[in-house]
């Protein structure tokens, strides 16, 4: 007879404190425990992301100007990035709509982009809103998350099935998003992105357990799923997702500088309720079972393949021992983190900002006497080559699970049936 569990079911379980909730971490620590987990023994099991997400962006509405006053305002900035007002007009009413992209860069602040803007107004802080009207008069505002009428955070390709590592294959080094530094020619490192097992797609390859109208988490907020995101198919799919910025936490956004400019941080978790044995049998248990390609940098050409289990081994978190600066004389990181975590004192790093560190590693290759993270080497082509940088942060990503699984267990997040399942292209064009 097939095992199966009803939605029902499980949140009945829920609301009498008997269901059995599991980050897949969880169930991947106990299977390599040597325990044996059977259907039987989870309910529920949390699947998170965290990563760099290019295609984010806010959606954002607000009153500059007493009705009756402007007709219109046809350029926005807010703390100096370009955003589109529109589509609505809004003729006549002071009111602005706009949508500001997560790869925008500012115009008057150094390094400073969407993914940035997004954290700071999460954090409380004010944002300088600069605008135009259609007759030519100016205004200038500051406002806080609390001031505006509408924001939201639409994610428009996100917690892709299976991300890649990248080599340069060229002769020279090369400027790119996929590398903090300018990435090294002659395939001497590899960066790779990707959060391998904790990965939604990764764990309902045929998406019986979520699907449109799916409530998920968004930087740790309850947000829903839109549908398939940009440039998906079946085999490397992705989601679009929608999220109010309220609730949102800081710790699970934000910007990350590479060589070739900055790029937004955005999280994602979705629960996989249980219902049958084929559900269970999908669950990852092991990053050695999902493939990792390796694409050559310019020109994307795969030019090998190994397993998030060759660079995911419980070494989530970057350690750092402040004494070994002590009797630095020149530091090789202090200006170097793509995520402005180091606390600097009297010209040294003191301590890390823990809700910035993305536990990326590129303080570890720069300074392994004062940063612990083990990045591993993989073999290519018959050499050992290290990886230098993950743009992925799967620290962040078990929290976030984590975080999931309270909720549910607490009644905070809901379980409900999608609207329909998700429809993916069986080539990408």
């Amino acid at each position: 007879m097939v095992k199966k569990r009803t939605l029902s079911e499980i949140k009945k379980k829920i609301d009498n404190n008997s269901a059995i909730v599991l980050t897949v971490q969880e169930l991947i620590d106990r299977i390599k425990e040597g325990k044996k987990v059977k259907f039987e023994d989870v309910d529920v099991v949390t699947t998170a992301t965290k990563g760099l997400m290019s295609g984010i962006m806010g959606i954002f509405s607000f009153r500059l100007s007493p009705p009756k006053t402007l007709r219109k305002y046809t350029e926005v900035d807010i703390n100096g990035i370009p955003a589109f007002p529109g589509p609505c007009p809004n003729e006549y009413l002071g009111i602005v709509d706009l949508i500001i992209y997560g790869t925008a860069q500012s115009k008057t602040i150094d390094n400073y982009c969407g993914g940035s803007l997004f954290r700071e107004i999460v954090e409380g802080k004010p944002v300088k809103i600069e605008a135009i009207s259609a007759e030519g008069e100016t205004i200038e505002k500051h406002m806080k998350l609390e001031d505006m009428q509408f924001v939201k955070l639409i994610g428009t390709r996100q917690a892709i099935k299976n991300y890649n590592a990248m080599i340069n294959c060229e002769t020279h080094q090369v400027n790119t998003i996929f590398s903090c530094l300018p990435f090294s020619p002659n395939k001497t490192e590899i960066t790779f992105s990707g959060c391998g097992a904790l990965n939604p797609f990764q764990n309902d390859p045929e998406f019986d357990s979520f699907g449109v109208g799916s409530p998920v988490l968004v930087n740790g907020t309850i947000g829903y799923l839109m549908g398939p995101g940009t440039r998906n198919y079946i085999e490397k799919p992705n989601m679009m997702t929608i999220a109010p910025f309220e609730g949102m936490k800081p710790e699970y956004m934000g910007a990350f500088k590479t060589s070739y400019g900055l790029e937004p941080i955005c999280s994602i978790a979705l629960p996989i309720p249980i219902l049958n044995e084929k559900v269970f049998k999908n669950l990852v248990k092991s990053d050695k079972s999902v493939k990792l390609t390796i694409l050559s940098l310019v020109g994307r050409e795969n030019v090998g393949e190994i397993t998030y289990g060759d660079v995911w081994d419980n070494n989530f978190m970057m350690k750092f021992n402040p004494d070994a600066c002590k009797n630095c004389e020149e530091c090789k990181a202090i200006d170097k983190c793509p995520t402005n975590a180091f606390i600097i004192k009297n010209s040294m790093i003191s301590a890390i900002d823990r809700s910035r560190c993305f536990n990326c590693g590129n303080c570890t290759h720069l300074c392994p006497e004062a940063f612990d993270l083990d990045l591993k080497e993989i073999k290519f082509e018959s050499n050992n080559v290290p990886v230098v940088l993950r743009q992925s942060d799967r620290h962040g990503a078990i929290k976030l699970a984590e975080q999931l699984k309270s909720m549910i267990l607490k009644g905070e997040f809901p379980l409900k049936k999608p609207i329909s399942k998700l429809q993916f292209a069986r080539i990408v064009k």
